[in-house]
């Protein structure tokens, strides 16, 4: 009796279908669901951004009802992010704007350094504890004091606290004395505990950045970062996600206990646009779309994936001091736009940097298949890089053609040009407070990040 061989579902997909086919079945799915009007993605009509200064806020009533923000679309921008600066010019570049102390004495990592020397040993003391030693390792993995980062985005919020602060006068005692510590005492309209809040909000903001870190290096099988093995390269895919994980349960834990609602759902709103932003690097452009549709899609994904959590802290910095509207438009349009200069520069680090400086390979975007925006400008001269972008660079050749490619064009410069002009929106945005050495060493980090080589 001849016996019959079972074959699984699944092995009889892998059978019928090719890698080419999955691929493309991969692709379409990402596309409906990424696609502009898709319902995944679009906000309600009563949820639209005020902007302007006024910020769209919670509305609470005493019994609950219809009003209490309990069925509220979760999803509420103030931003209805579509405009991306691309038909601007600088005004100040290589110069900051008139009337800002200079480099030297506004120095940000100067003015922040004593509280985030701290930064790190407080997570990793206070705030990861767990009996589970391998879950404790790689959780506090990037929080050694070697490997911890530039910590730009907790500077952000600690030198933000003081800026504005001073720009409602909180810097000086009776006696006219400048107060020269990073926090100063609360004034009767704010919390208590201000000062307590300001830092754990910072530790936050770095914690959820490196969660996405170790989340990001598994998706895309990054062997190193900031010079070392990547977390899942140590301890293994599955410990490296659970870490990760563990990293935003025990954010969100710290965040529930700032006890203040707005900040909360600012912050939980940067998890979900990390994964939003994620989404939408993994369909990548369309082969339908054209040269600027490319440009402002690659732009909205970069706010999701690195712009919201530096502009959302910042916000969340303003709403945990009780500053009027203004400010906290002001500190999230800051943030934003630091964002995106940021991301900007890492695209152009990507072709131009050492990697010993980077701490990851050179043209590890293009060899990920992802167009940056070096490539994007490049494919406005060079029309032949639009294949190449649609099949993600994949063809032997493909990576250097695109270099030698984006080498001929103007696309790194206009990455640049691009880059200084998000730097100095984000100044402006600053000069909306009043001035002083805190405020303006948040202007010096701006033209920082655009200065940068690493």
């Amino acid at each position: 009796m001849q016996l019959r061989q079972k074959t699984s579902a699944s092995a009889f997909v892998d059978f019928v279908f090719t890698d080419s086919v999955k691929d493309s079945v991969k692709s379409s799915l990402l596309d409906r669901a990424s696609s502009a009007d898709s319902r995944l993605w679009q906000r309600d009509e009563q949820t639209k951004p005020h902007i302007n200064g006024t910020i769209s806020q919670t509305t609470t009533t005493a019994n609950g009802g219809d009003n209490d923000g309990v069925n509220d679309p979760i999803t509420k921008l103030m931003d209805p992010l579509d405009d991306w600066s691309l038909d601007r010019s600088t005004k100040f570049w290589p110069d900051v704007p008139p009337n800002v102390i200079s480099t030297a004495e506004a120095d940000p990592f100067a003015l922040a350094k004593v509280e985030l020397d701290d930064l790190s040993r407080s997570i990793r003391q206070d705030l990861l504890g767990t009996d589970h030693p391998v879950l404790n390792q790689a959780a506090a993995y990037f929080f050694d004091d070697d490997a911890g980062g530039k910590k730009v985005r907790p500077m952000m919020v600690l030198l933000l606290s003081r800026a504005l602060a001073d720009s409602f006068h909180l810097a000086h005692d009776n006696n006219n004395t400048v107060n020269t510590e990073l926090f100063s005492s609360p004034l009767d309209f704010q919390r208590h505990d201000l000062p307590s809040a300001q830092r754990r909000l910072a530790e936050i903001s770095e914690m959820i950045h490196t969660a996405s870190l170790f989340h990001d290096d598994v998706i895309d099988e990054a062997d190193t970062r900031r010079g070392m093995s990547a977390v899942h390269k140590v301890f293994g895919d599955k410990v490296a996600i659970l870490a990760g994980d563990y990293l935003l349960a025990r954010a969100s834990i710290c965040l529930a206990r700032l006890r203040h609602s707005e900040v909360i759902e600012t912050m939980s709103t940067i998890i979900e646009h990390l994964v939003r932003g994620e989404i939408m690097q993994l369909r990548g452009t369309s082969k339908t779309e054209r040269n600027r549709e490319r440009l402002q899609y690659y732009l909205r994904k970069n706010y999701y994936k690195t712009g919201s959590l530096m502009a959302n802290s910042c916000k969340s910095t303003a709403l945990l001091g009780n500053y009027p509207p203004e400010l906290v438009w002001a500190s999230y349009r800051y943030g934003k736009h630091l964002g995106m200069a940021f991301q900007l520069v890492d695209d152009i680090l990507d072709f131009e940097g050492n990697a010993s400086d980077l701490g990851k390979p050179k043209l590890s975007d293009l060899k990920s298949g992802l167009s940056t925006a070096p490539v994007l400008f490049a494919s406005e001269e060079f029309p032949e890089l639009e294949p190449m972008m649609d099949r993600k660079f994949r063809n032997e050749g493909d990576v250097d053609t695109a270099v030698e490619l984006v080498v001929k064009s103007n696309g790194i410069e206009r990455t640049k040009d691009l880059a200084r002009v998000h730097s100095e929106l984000a100044m402006e945005a600053m000069l909306e407070l009043n001035g002083g050495v805190y405020r303006d060493s948040l202007i010096t980090l701006s033209h920082k990040v655009v200065s940068r080589t690493k």
